[in-house]
C-alpha cells in the first residue's frame, strides 16, 4: 500500500479524490495543517483536539464518522549518560476509507512499521492499520534487549568494584521503565476492552485481521511479561550492589578493627608508665628499663596480636578444611 505524505492543508482535497482505500500520512503538524485537514476527512473537533495536545496515554475513542486510536511503540534514546528507552507515540484517525496517521516523531519504530505498511500486499487502509499497529508493538523488543546486555555489563561492575555511578544508572533504568510499564499495561487492555470496536473498523471482520488482532495482544502481553522481568533483573542488581557494598564495607572496618586492636594495649602501656607517680619515677630508669619495659613489652604485644590474627585469619591465613 502507497503511503502518502501531507504537507499542507492543500495537499488533503486532491489526495483525497477517489473511492480507493488510502493512507495519509501527517509528520509534525502544525495545528492548522492538522485542523484542516481533519475538516477535510469530517473529524470530530475532539479527536483533532487530542492530536494538537499529543502526549495523550493509550485509548480508542468511537466518533459518529471516525475512530481515533492513540497507539505507542517504543525506541531508544542516545545520551551521553547512557542510553534509555524512549516512547514513541502515534495517533491514528480511521474513517471509512482513509486511514490518517498524525505523528510527532521520526523514529526507526515508525520508519520500520511504514516500510512494512508500503511492502505488504493489502489492499484496505485499516489492515494496513493492524501491520502498522503490530510492528509498533514489536518496537519494544529492542529496547528491552539492550537494557537486558546492559545489566550483564553493570552487574559485572557491581562484582568487580561497586561504585556510586553504577547505583545511579541502575535507579535510572528502573525508573525508565515505570512509563513504559503503564503504557504497555494501558495498550494492552485497550486492545482487549475494545475488541468489538476494533472488529467494526471497515477491513478488520475478515479472518486475516482476526488473527492480527489476537497476535497483537499476545505480543503486547509477552511484552509485559518482558518489562516485568527486566524489573526484577534490575532489583537483583541492586541487591547485588548492596551485597558488593556491604561487603567492601566490612573488609575496611576489618582492616581498622585490626589497626585499633594493635594500637589499644600500646595506648595502655604508655597510659600507665606516663602516670607521674614518684615510686615509678625513681625506680624505672636506665637504658634497660627502656629496652624492657618501653620496647620488649609493646613487641611482646604486637607479636602476640600478629599470632592471634593470623591464626584468625584475618591476615590473610586461610584455614584448612578438616576433613
Amino acid at each position: 500500500m502507497k503511503i502518502l505524505q501531507i504537507s499542507e492543508p492543500s495537499d488533503a482535497p486532491a489526495l483525497l479524490q477517489g473511492a480507493e482505500p488510502i493512507w495519509l500520512s501527517l509528520d509534525c503538524p502544525t495545528p492548522d495543517t492538522l485542523t484542516a485537514v481533519g475538516e477535510e476527512l469530517g473529524l470530530d473537533p475532539l479527536a483533532i483536539e487530542d492530536s494538537i495536545e499529543f502526549g495523550q496515554m493509550p485509548k480508542l475513542d468511537d466518533y459518529p464518522q471516525s475512530a481515533l486510536l492513540v497507539f505507542f511503540g517504543a525506541g531508544i534514546e542516545k545520551r551521553d549518560e547512557g542510553d534509555l528507552p524512549r516512547l514513541v507515540e502515534v495517533h491514528f484517525h480511521i474513517t471509512e476509507n482513509v486511514v490518517l496517521c498524525v505523528r510527532r516523531d521520526d523514529s526507526d519504530a515508525i520508519g520500520r512499521a511504514e516500510q512494512r505498511v508500503a511492502a505488504a500486499d493489502v489492499h484496505k487502509a485499516q489492515a494496513a492499520l493492524l501491520r502498522f499497529l503490530d510492528s509498533l508493538a514489536a518496537s519494544f523488543a529492542p529496547p528491552l534487549t539492550h537494557l537486558e546486555d546492559e545489566l550483564d555489563v553493570l552487574e559485572d561492575e557491581v562484582m568487580r568494584d561497586p561504585q556510586t555511578e553504577t547505583r545511579q544508572r541502575l535507579l535510572e533504568l528502573k525508573h525508565s521503565l515505570v512509563k513504559v510499564r503503564q503504557t504497555i499495561d494501558r495498550q494492552r487492555d485497550v486492545m482487549a476492552g475494545h475488541r468489538e470496536l476494533l472488529h467494526r473498523i471497515p477491513g478488520s471482520h475478515e479472518s486475516s485481521a482476526h488473527n492480527v488482532i489476537r497476535d497483537l495482544y499476545d505480543r503486547l502481553a509477552l511484552t509485559s511479561q518482558q518489562i516485568e522481568i527486566v524489573r526484577e533483573l534490575i532489583t537483583n542488581a541492586l541487591d547485588l550492589y548492596v551485597s558488593a557494598a556491604s561487603k567492601k564495607l566490612n573488609e575496611t572496618m576489618k582492616v581498622l578493627m585490626v589497626v585499633a586492636t594493635f594500637f589499644l594495649p600500646l595506648t595502655f602501656l604508655v597510659g600507665f608508665f606516663g602516670q607521674n607517680f614518684g615510686w615509678m619515677t625513681d625506680r624505672i630508669d636506665g637504658l634497660g628499663d627502656f629496652l624492657i619495659f618501653g620496647l620488649g613489652v609493646s613487641i611482646v604485644f604486637v607479636v602476640v596480636l600478629y599470632l592471634i590474627f593470623w591464626r584468625a585469619g584475618f591476615l590473610g591465613r586461610r584455614k584448612r578444611n578438616r576433613s
